[in-house]
């Protein structure tokens, strides 16, 4: 991005308030969306549990339903 190590201060120091105009409406609209990305990185190892679940119990169920109509065809 930059090269100049300079151009990081107002960021750091909070006066990117004056030099960039933020208001208080866009700060907290930021850590709002912070806020939710955390929440969706809390959850991602539970979601990622029971997808893996759910394509389980749906697959064996496939298989079951397989074996049935190859049952009722003989």
């Amino acid at each position: 991005m930059f090269d100049n190590d300079a151009a990081h201060l107002p960021i750091s120091t909070g006066s990117a308030l004056v030099i960039y105009g933020w208001t208080a409406q866009e700060i907290i609209l930021f850590m709002w969306g912070a806020y939710v990305f955390m929440l969706i990185v809390a959850k991602l190892p539970e979601f990622t549990r029971s997808s893996v679940q759910i394509f389980t119990f749906l697959g064996k169920r496939w298989e079951r339903l397989k074996e049935w109509k190859r049952g009722s065809k003989n």
